[in-house]
């Protein structure tokens, strides 16, 4: 077997989801505290500056789970013990908490990047042992590590190009720093979301929508019921490009927080009907096409909560996937229609 990046760090007492695991992540933050309380005479004005290693060695180490837990860890610690007032939890000093947002904002997409890392890395490990078991060829084996490496490269470039869009986009639309605090954490949730039915799936699966959809209404406690006032139709088991799985979510996040926070979830006469199909192209290429009409719902007069959902409607999609696309604020609440190119159904 070829030699492993330096970026993977295989200690078996240590590996991801084990108690070492997450013993290393208090063992790491307590560490960062000692050295960062002893250093304070000296170094002021940069209260993460040892938790932000800590964190990263620990995700290297011991995977998304245990960094994370570092990350809570290294924030607790700092307010508790670094920032004013100390020994509370309270930050009373809103660059401390600017400070704090950007440290949480920057270390969760590292950690994320590097779970993905050590995720492909694992997978090439279980290729390269069925490839020895077979006696596949030399080249047969660089073929596909070329393959994986790829398909990592493409997916932490997109989840990197994701984070600062959704960054961005935001803080565009907030009026406040705490309207702005609770929208970006619900779309970092859906991206976590999204990469954990990515990371579920089997080598050579794909996220189908149906669980993609579910998933989401799942998340704002939307229930599918009889005689409710959510219905679906459409097949199960439609499978999604790898690529196109984030963006759908985001969209499908956006309708359904539109839907529960002022449309047909929230009014007691709406309702939402989502319809779904899957056609072949002329092409031959498969392609699904998404209904989404929502009725019984009394329409504001400004149309509230539907910007950044119908940015990536009308935009996004288009313009990265060539799909088609609609969105109307129609009199008894919003139809959107989407049709994408979805997977080929063999590999």
């Amino acid at each position: 077997m070829e030699r492993l990046p330096l970026i993977y760090i295989d200690v078996p007492a240590l590996r991801p989801g084990t108690i070492g695991a997450y013993a290393l992540a208090f063992v790491s933050a307590g560490v960062a505290v000692a050295l960062r309380l002893a250093i304070d005479p000296y170094v002021v004005g940069v209260p993460y500056v040892t938790f932000f290693p800590a964190v990263i060695i620990t995700a290297l180490v011991s995977g998304l789970g245990a960094g994370l837990l570092c990350l809570v860890l290294s924030v607790g610690a700092v307010a508790f013990f670094m920032l004013p007032p100390r020994f509370s939890f309270h930050i009373e000093n809103l660059h401390d908490v600017l400070i704090t947002l950007l440290f949480v904002l920057v270390t969760f997409s590292i950690v994320v990047i590097i779970a993905g890392m050590r995720f492909a890395i694992e997978r090439y490990r279980e290729l390269s042992h069925k490839l020895e078991q077979h006696e596949v060829a030399l080249c047969e084996r660089e073929e596909r590590l070329a393959v994986v490496v790829a398909e990592l490269q493409h997916r932490t470039r997109n989840l990197i190009s994701v984070v600062g869009t959704i960054a961005d986009n935001t803080l565009r639309t907030s009026s406040t720093f705490d309207d702005f605090k609770v929208r970006y954490r619900d779309r970092l949730e859906v991206l976590g979301r999204v990469q954990g039915l990515l990371f579920r799936t089997k080598e050579g699966g794909r996220v189908t929508f149906d669980e993609l959809l579910n998933s989401e209404l799942a998340a704002q406690c939307a229930r599918v019921e009889e005689n409710g006032s959510i219905i679906l139709e459409g097949p199960k088991g439609v499978r999604l490009r790898s690529g196109t799985v984030q963006m759908l979510a985001m969209v499908l996040h956006e309708l359904v927080t539109n839907a529960v926070k002022y449309g047909a979830l929230k009014q007691p006469n709406g309702h939402l009907t989502i319809r779904w199909q899957e056609t072949s192209a002329e092409s031959g290429e498969p392609w699904l096409h998404l209904d989404w009409k929502e009725s019984g719902v009394e329409m504001p007069p400004s149309g509230a909560g539907t910007g950044q959902g119908r940015e990536l409607i009308e935009r996004a999609l288009p313009y990265q996937f060539g799909a088609e696309t609609t969105f109307a604020l129609q009199a008894d609440g919003v139809h959107c229609t989407i049709s994408l190119p979805a997977s080929e159904h063999e590999l």
